[in-house]
C-alpha cells in the first residue's frame, strides 16, 4: 500500500503470513498423529468450527492492517514535511467579508497580507419608472424601445386584452417586464409593488461605467422608467502590499491579485485584509480525521487485545497518548476516561489565530501529534503477524511444548511464509505425513 508516496508493503506481507501459519495450525489440528501428542486434546474441532476461527482471524489483520494505514494517512496529511499536506496548502481569506471575500483560484505560494481599499463598487445601470396604483386600469397603449450597448429590444403592449376589456397597470408593467426579459438584450426586468403602487424597474445585465441603456418611446403605466436611478459605474480600489499602495478601476467586482491566482469579490465601501495563510477550517478537519482514526484504531485494539502479544503491544502504544494533556488541551483535544480522544473545533481555530506558530508546532512539528501518530501507525505496520494472532493459534492447537507454532517458529524467522528454510519444512512434513 502507498502512505504519503512511500511504498510499505507491511500490510500484504503480515495478511499473506497470517493465511500461512492459520493454515499451518489447521492442517496439523486435522493430523490425528499430531492430536494424539497433544496433552488434554479429546476431540478435533469441527470443520466449520476451524473455517469459522479461522475468517475471524483473517478479517481482524485485515481490519488491523487498514486500521493503521488509515491512521497513517490522517497523520500523514498533518505532517509539515508532507508538501501536499494541509499545513502547506494557503488558503486566502478576507478579515471583513461585507467588504470583500476572498479565494484561491490557483494555488497560492507565499503568505502574505493586502490591505484593500474600497472606495467604490461596481454598479449596473437601473432606471424605475413612477408608481402607479397596481389596480387601476390602463389608459395608454406602451410602445416604446430600451437601447442598450449591444442591441436593443421593442417593447409593445396593448391596453385592452382579446375581449376589449381594459388591463390594469399593474398586468401593463407584468407583460413589458416579460417582453424585455424574453429577448437577447443586455437588460433584465422587473415589476416592483409596495403598498397597492407598481412601477417597472429596468437594470443593465452588465456592472461598469460603459454598459448604458436609454429608455425612449410612448410608456404608458411605465411613465418615468426613461430617468436613470442608479449611475453605471467602475470600482474603484487601492491595494496595500509591503507598504507600496496602487490604485485600480474595474469594470467588474470580481477583480485578483496576486497575478490572478486570488480572486476577490468586492461588495462594499471600506476596507479589509486580504490573508494568505494556513486554512484554519482544512487543518480543523484533517485534526479530526486524525481524532476520528485514532480512536478507531484504538477501539479495535482494544476490542481484540486477547488475539496475540502484538496486539497488546500496539494498544499499550496508542494508549501512551500523542502528547501531554496540556499540549493537547491548546489544540482542542481531550483525552477520556476510556484514553479515546474528543476534539473541539472552536478551541483549536481560536488558539491559530490567537497564536498560530505554537499552535502549528503542537500539530505538525517534529514531537506534535502528526509525527507522533504517523510513528505509532507505523510501529503497529511492522509488527509480525506471527504476535498478531499467537493467541487465536494458540487456542486453535491448544497450548502444549509440542505446539507445532512454536517449534516451526523456533526454525523459520518469518514463520509460514518463509519456505526456504529447509529444516522448519521438514519438522513441518513430519507433523503432517
Amino acid at each position: 500500500m502507498a502512505i504519503g508516496g512511500i511504498n510499505n508493503g507491511m500490510g500484504y506481507y503480515n495478511y499473506q503470513a497470517s493465511v500461512n501459519n492459520m493454515r499451518l495450525a489447521q492442517a496439523l489440528s486435522r493430523n490425528n498423529r499430531y492430536m494424539q501428542a497433544v496433552s488434554g486434546v479429546s476431540s478435533v474441532p469441527s470443520v466449520s468450527s476451524r473455517r469459522t476461527s479461522m475468517a475471524s482471524s483473517l478479517n481482524f489483520v485485515k481490519s488491523y492492517n487498514s486500521s493503521m494505514s488509515d491512521l497513517m494517512n490522517a497523520a500523514n496529511k498533518l505532517k509539515d514535511s508532507n508538501q501536499n499536506g494541509v499545513m502547506n496548502q494557503l488558503g486566502v481569506t478576507s478579515s471583513d467579508t461585507s467588504i470583500a471575500t476572498a479565494d484561491a483560484k490557483f494555488p497560492v505560494k507565499n503568505k502574505q497580507a493586502v490591505e484593500l481599499d474600497v472606495q467604490q463598487i461596481a454598479q449596473a445601470q437601473v432606471n424605475v419608472s413612477d408608481g402607479v396604483k397596481a389596480s387601476a386600469k390602463a389608459d395608454t397603449d406602451m410602445d416604446f424601445t430600451v437601447k442598450g450597448v449591444n442591441g436593443s429590444v421593442d417593447v409593445k403592449v396593448s391596453a385592452l386584452d382579446s375581449k376589449g376589456i381594459a388591463k390594469s397597470n399593474a398586468q401593463m408593467l407584468k407583460e413589458a417586464a416579460e417582453q424585455i426579459n424574453k429577448s437577447d438584450s443586455d437588460v433584465k426586468a422587473s415589476v416592483v409593488q409596495k403598498d397597492g403602487v407598481a412601477s417597472l424597474q429596468i437594470e443593465g445585465k452588465t456592472t461598469g461605467a460603459s454598459n448604458t441603456f436609454e429608455v425612449s418611446g410612448q410608456l404608458g403605466a411605465a411613465a418615468g422608467a426613461e430617468n436613470v436611478k442608479t449611475e453605471a459605474a467602475n470600482a474603484k480600489y487601492s491595494v496595500t502590499k509591503n507598504g507600496e499602495t496602487t490604485n485600480h478601476e474595474s469594470y467588474t467586482n470580481d477583480v485578483s491579485l496576486d497575478y490572478t491566482r486570488i480572486g476577490v469579490k468586492l461588495k462594499g465601501v471600506g476596507k479589509t485584509t486580504i490573508k494568505a495563510d494556513v486554512d484554519t477550517d482544512k487543518v480543523a478537519s484533517a485534526v479530526s480525521d486524525l481524532v476520528k482514526s485514532y480512536n478507531s484504531s484504538l477501539k479495535l485494539l482494544n476490542d481484540n487485545y486477547d488475539r496475540g502479544t502484538g496486539v497488546d503491544r500496539q494498544l499499550r502504544n496508542l494508549v501512551a497518548g500523542l502528547g501531554s494533556e496540556k499540549s493537547l488541551e491548546k489544540l482542542g483535544i481531550t483525552v477520556n476516561k476510556d484514553a479515546t480522544l474528543s476534539f473541539d473545533k472552536s478551541v483549536f481555530a481560536e488558539n491559530m489565530k490567537k497564536d498560530p506558530s505554537l499552535t502549528k508546532s503542537l500539530v505538525s512539528g517534529v514531537s506534535g501529534i502528526a509525527e507522533k501518530a504517523y510513528s505509532k501507525a507505523s510501529a503497529g505496520m511492522n509488527i509480525s503477524s506471527s504476535s498478531l494472532l499467537n493467541g487465536d493459534i494458540a487456542n486453535a492447537t491448544s497450548n502444549s511444548a509440542t505446539n507445532p507454532y512454536n517449534v516451526f517458529g523456533m526454525y523459520s524467522r518469518s514463520g509460514a511464509y518463509n519456505m526456504s528454510n529447509y529444516y522448519a519444512v521438514g519438522m513441518m512434513m513430519n507433523y503432517l505425513i
